[in-house]
């Protein structure tokens, strides 16, 4: 501690003048919305990965009676296996949910969810998500399909190379906070309509044996 009659005291420049931008930086900073924001976070963690949990629950009840094979992955349930697979990737959110196929690692070709809540305003996009080596005997089949007639959208190729996938996905859309349970149901029966679209094809790709 320094005293005011420190022979050191001299020495040190004025408290303004000391201020770092480090300092300078946090004057900036609009102390109300940081609060309202702490006051939220709360609420975020009940959210979240629940949300991605009742997506699962609702949309393996669409697809047991037709598909009983269907398992749902949520991304925070598999941060242990995720870490293994991409150790470079230790710190990615995990903030998904994967449909996966019987007979088919679900890290080898399922339908996605996927949001991205480190955006302002997070969107949220589902599609089919496989890995460069079954790309090649999936992609005929997946690109024949009208997808515009199908799910009412058209797909877009996205090359996941940080995880190694390549993906058909529609566009995304912002996730609506106001209405989450809302949201559930209206992925719930997007999952259900690609997973049947998708699930005849590990077969006619010679993926999975037939039975």
């Amino acid at each position: 501690m320094i005293r005011l009659d420190d022979p050191l005291e001299g020495r040190y420049p004025p408290r303004i003048a000391m201020e770092s931008a480090l300092v300078r930086a946090l004057r900036t900073i609009d102390g109300q919305r940081l609060a309202r924001h702490l006051e939220t976070r709360d609420e975020y963690a009940r959210a979240f990965p629940l949300f991605f949990r009742a997506i699962a629950h609702e949309a393996c009840a669409h697809l047991w009676e037709q598909f009983p094979g269907a398992t749902a992955f949520v991304g925070e349930d598999c941060r242990g296996e995720a870490a293994v697979r991409y150790p470079h990737l230790a710190h990615l959110p995990l903030d998904w949910v994967a449909f996966a196929f019987e007979g088919v690692v679900m890290w080898d070709l399922h339908i996605g969810v996927v949001a991205n809540l480190a955006r302002r305003r997070p969107p949220i996009q589902v599609g089919v998500h496989t890995t460069p080596p079954l790309w090649p005997r999936l992609a005929p089949m997946l690109e024949a399909l009208d997808w515009q007639a199908l799910v009412g959208e058209k797909l877009a190729l996205n090359e996941a190379r940080v995880i190694g996938e390549i993906q058909l996905v529609e566009p995304a859309r912002p996730l609506i906070f106001a209405d989450l349970a809302g949201e559930v149901f209206r992925l719930a029966e997007r999952v259900a309509r690609y997973y049947a679209i998708v699930a005849p094809l590990p077969v006619e790709a010679g993926i999975v044996p037939r039975s």
